[in-house]
């Protein structure tokens, strides 16, 4: 049988080529819309503010008994409180904005693209079951001796420009929490560490988001820990934030009508 000249294979097929599988990781980078983030010092910075100061500063401003502190809190106080509350979050929310333009990702990078009706519809069905698995877990608090405070309602302004104030509360929270513990410190906690999978992300943005709530006590730590990794786990499942910023507002916004 006559050789092709240049070819010993010949006449047999060349081996066919196998693609190598993408690893997890890999999966998010290009599905996240990340392919372009470059690590910049603002990047550690962030994370630095999001994973100890800030929750060191809530720790810190909540004090040695912070119940007792909302019961003495006047409506001035309050009213101080909750635009401080505002001011904060929003520099925050520079931060991690700043931050993202050096990435090189902008804030398509943390899942905040294009909205659309499913989003509304995610975040309805979200805290519809959400609320549902809080309430039990409240409960099963309060029969282990610890039911969560009252005092918390003690937050939400009765007069008319206080309650204006709160919606803009509501708003921010809304937006800029979810910009910063489930969009930003998730997903550059992955791509920083390479990680394949949410677990650690998922663990370290929850316990830190609680502790940002400690002013609420322990048993609200713990039911907000917890609502902040179901907050991670409607993220995850959508690839947006903008469900969780949804369901977030509207959680905060909600707490003027509900008897405290």
């Amino acid at each position: 049988m006559e050789q092709q000249p240049g070819n010993r294979n010949y006449p047999f097929p060349p081996p066919e080529f196998q693609p190598v599988a993408a690893t997890p990781f890999q999966r998010f980078v290009e599905e996240s819309q990340n392919q372009q983030f470059r690590v910049s010092a603002m990047t550690y910075v962030c994370l630095l503010v999001l994973l100890i100061g800030y929750p060191l500063a809530a720790v810190y401003g909540a004090g040695e008994d912070p119940l007792a502190l909302l019961r003495n809190i006047n409506q001035t106080m309050l009213l101080v409180l909750l635009v401080s509350t505002i001011v904060v979050q929003w520099l925050i929310f520079l931060l991690n904005w700043g931050a993202l333009y050096l990435e090189e990702t902008g804030l398509a990078g943390i899942g905040l693209r294009g909205f659309r009706l499913v989003h509304l519809a995610w975040a309805v069905a979200f805290l519809l079951a959400a609320n549902l698995v809080l309430s039990g877990l409240a409960w099963v608090l309060g029969q282990l001796g610890h039911p969560m405070a009252g005092e918390v309602g003690l937050l939400i302004p009765k007069d008319p420009t206080g309650q204006v104030v709160w919606v803009f509360v509501a708003i921010t929270a809304g937006f800029c929490e979810e910009v910063a513990f489930r969009g930003y410190l998730m997903t550059r906690l992955r791509l920083l560490f390479k990680l394949n999978s949410w677990w650690l992300p998922t663990i370290l943005s929850a316990v830190s988001f609680g502790i940002c709530h400690t002013y609420q006590g322990l048993p609200g730590f713990i039911v907000i820990t917890v609502y902040g990794a179901l907050f991670s786990l409607l993220y995850i499942r959508t690839g947006s934030l903008w469900p969780c910023i949804i369901a977030h507002f509207f959680q905060d916004f909600s707490a003027l009508f509900i008897p405290h």
